[in-house]
């Protein structure tokens, strides 16, 4: 592990994601760089659909207390149209891979609405962390829309992606005009 200051000042330290001592040592405000980690989903012919941990994120609660520490990526804002079902689950193309006989796809993961909810809670209440975000240029608003792990049937058959708008607390498809945020969460 490593740690430094960036040109903005913010504290950054290098981490393995298997380390769990590192991991537990982040503070609030404090960036992680994490270790590139693939986990397989699905197979379906030349395509391959991964799960992706890397890059950064940043710590918004510490762990200590028997309370599990956070850690959030802002991945920007996502037109409905750039979301898929894969296995029944949301999934967008954030990175691709060029195999030998296939090709890979990734995705990071879509929070569960609950862990959304918690999450956006944390960040209204400390006004500071808007402002690490703002500086580890992870831009948010706590009070938009964003993309959470949930499904609904319309017409019985077919599966539509859900997103979360926290301005009115409610839980609906995206039109074709939203482009609601995307967050993926760690828990360590």
């Amino acid at each position: 592990m490593s740690s430094d200051k960036d040109n903005k000042g913010l504290r950054t330290k290098q981490v393995l994601f298997e380390d769990n001592h590192d991991v537990n040592n982040l503070s609030v405000g404090e960036i992680a760089n994490l270790k590139r980690k693939t986990t397989l989903l699905k197979e379906s012919g030349t395509k391959i659909y991964k799960q992706l941990i890397g890059s950064r994120y940043l710590c918004i609660r510490e762990a200590k207390d028997g309370q599990k520490g956070i850690l959030v990526k802002v991945l920007g804002k996502v037109p409905a149209a750039q979301i898929l079902l894969v296995g029944g689950q949301p999934f967008s193309r954030d990175d691709r891979e060029e195999l030998f006989e296939s090709t890979g796809y990734c995705s990071y993961s879509f929070p569960k609405l609950e862990e959304l909810k918690e999450v956006l809670s944390i960040i209204r209440s400390n006004p500071d962390l808007l402002d690490h975000f703002e500086r580890a240029s992870m831009h948010i608003n706590p009070q938009s829309k964003f993309w959470v792990n949930e499904t609904a049937s319309q017409l019985l058959i077919i599966k539509k992606p859900l997103c979360y708008d926290a301005s009115s607390d409610s839980l609906n498809t995206a039109s074709s005009s939203d482009v609601p945020y995307r967050l993926t969460l760690l828990y360590f």
